[in-house]
């Protein structure tokens, strides 16, 4: 059974202001105390963990934010073993060499310097290999003379009754589409053979293309799907707030695994 009907998720990244023909309308917005911020991920086939610790700025702040440096950062396995992460630079953290298995359940402890605490659990995903990668004939330009475009179609067998999370990373021409959360569970095609053209990227013969296929845990697509549903611009809420992650102690930010598989191609046709 092929599966070719799934909603495409993009992040929109919007900075919204109010204005009118005569003023700037400035909102009296009061800014709150600034709350620790761990962005952690494992990429389980690399076997490699990196840490962004920062404090959050205010809402009138500039993106200038503070790093948390001096903090002692654990990584505790499985099998309770102790990986202690680098500082690298201000307030960047990582360790390398790391044999994650799938299923495990790992946890990462950051104790910044004035001894307050943050801990965050997750399960690593199980590994689904990416079977095939080509490219189809999409939608572009209707005049004669502009060039075909084709979008990317990755296949791959999604297994029974376990619940799956993917996420797709394209670099086309060595460059980054804006918002890469493009992602997807595997509750609507469970254990079939997944055939999916996605519609979000366009490519013309001779394009260079980098495609990241990620198992990821559930951990980060929950996140994920909250920053894309804020990022939408019909998004509405009477309260504003912050995609919810899995560390404790108020902390924003998220810690997930993921397993990587990377094709670099360039666009062709098959005869």
């Amino acid at each position: 059974m092929k599966y070719n009907k799934i909603p495409i998720i993009i992040l929109f990244v919007a900075m919204v202001s109010l204005a009118s023909c005569e003023e700037v309308i400035q909102l009296n917005l009061k800014n709150t105390a600034p709350v620790t911020v761990i962005d952690a991920t494992i990429n389980a086939t690399s076997g490699k963990c990196v840490v962004q610790a920062t404090l959050s700025a205010g809402f009138y702040d500039n993106n200038n934010l503070t790093r948390i440096q001096g903090a002692q950062v654990e990584l505790i396995d499985g099998s309770g073993n102790v990986n202690l992460l680098n500082e690298d630079s201000a307030g960047a953290y990582s360790v390398s060499q790391l044999k994650v298995r799938e299923g495990e359940i790992l946890q990462l402890r950051l104790t910044a310097a004035d001894g307050e605490v943050f801990v965050a659990t997750t399960r690593a995903p199980g590994v689904v290999p990416l079977d095939s990668l080509k490219f189809v004939r999409g939608f572009g330009d209707p005049r004669p003379t502009s060039a075909p475009i084709y979008l990317i179609n990755p296949k791959w067998q999604d297994p029974t009754g376990i619940a799956n999370y993917y996420r797709f990373k394209v670099t086309k021409n060595g460059k980054s589409g804006q918002g890469s959360f493009n992602i997807t569970s595997d509750e609507p095609f469970d254990g079939t053979e997944v055939d999916m053209p996605l519609y979000r990227y366009g490519f013309e013969i001779g394009d260079t293309v980098r495609f990241e296929f990620q198992c990821i845990d559930s951990v980060s697509h929950s996140y994920f799907s909250q920053v894309n549903d804020m990022s939408r611009p019909s998004f509405v809420s009477a309260t504003p707030y912050n995609p919810v992650g899995n560390f404790d102690n108020g902390a924003l930010g998220y810690f997930g695994i993921y397993f990587s598989e990377i094709r670099d191609t360039i666009v062709s046709v098959r005869k």
